[in-house]
């Protein structure tokens, strides 16, 4: 008879009608904080009166119970303000396509019948601050002069014309410089000396990268280059 049950169980589960022992498991109900507390009420009211439950073994389960609920509520918690920072940042990727920024840099790119712009910050006043533009080759197409400058900030533009001599010797336009990339370099006069600044230019964001997370946006201009969105002065 012993044999015919086993052959029965067997035949029951190969045709799957009985339940292994992994799928019991996982059919098992979860213990939450209302069945914990059901289950040490019961556990208390049960309790040997000459054995009583003590207050620290008491209170340890409820701080093992606490600790365990906590931790799942943090990572949960985490996970929401995970994907919170990374709608944020995609948010704020695609908010800086087509907008202009003010960063470090020596080249700027003129756009047919546009402007070239952009800035110096001057760590001390000066008499005399020049503005060089170069084109590919390095040769200087124009030189703005912007005179006496105080401390600070000062912004600049080129209008695209280019300048040459003339017979006397004098800067005249000579036409409108072709559209595309050129270098800009600053130089200011102290103590009657000249000293190189570092420039900014005005540059359009034509696509934004994000990196692993949605974190370290990198901006992709129109220049060619690319910067990161911490480099960047000002947004327009």
């Amino acid at each position: 008879m012993e044999n015919v049950n086993k052959a029965n169980v067997t035949s029951f589960e190969s045709l799957g009608l009985t339940k292994t022992a992994k799928q019991q498991a996982a059919e098992q109900p979860k213990l939450g904080q209302e069945e914990f507390m059901k289950l040490m009420l019961t556990q208390m009211n049960n309790q040997d009166p000459f054995k009583p439950m003590e207050d620290g073994e008491f209170l340890t389960q409820m701080a093992q119970f606490s600790a365990v609920s906590g931790l799942k509520d943090i990572k949960e918690s985490f996970a929401s303000l995970s994907d919170s920072l990374k709608s944020s940042h995609a948010l704020q990727a695609s908010s800086m396509v087509g907008r202009k920024v003010l960063i470090p840099g020596e080249v700027a790119k003129l756009m047919p019948q546009g402007e070239l712009s952009g800035a110096v910050e001057l760590p001390a006043s000066t008499s005399n601050l020049k503005i060089h533009i170069l084109d590919a080759k390095g040769q200087e197409v124009k030189t703005l002069d912007m005179g006496s400058q105080n401390k600070g900030m000062v912004n600049f533009k080129w209008d695209g014309m280019k300048q040459s001599l003339d017979a006397e010797g004098e800067l005249v336009n000579d036409g409108r410089a072709e559209a595309g990339n050129y270098t800009v370099k600053a130089e200011m006069l102290v103590d009657g000396k000249q000293q190189a600044l570092k420039t900014l230019v005005l540059d359009s964001v034509e696509s934004v990268s994000l990196g692993a997370n949605a974190q370290g946006m990198t901006l992709n201009l129109a220049n060619g280059g690319s910067t990161v969105m911490s480099s960047v002065k000002q947004i327009f």
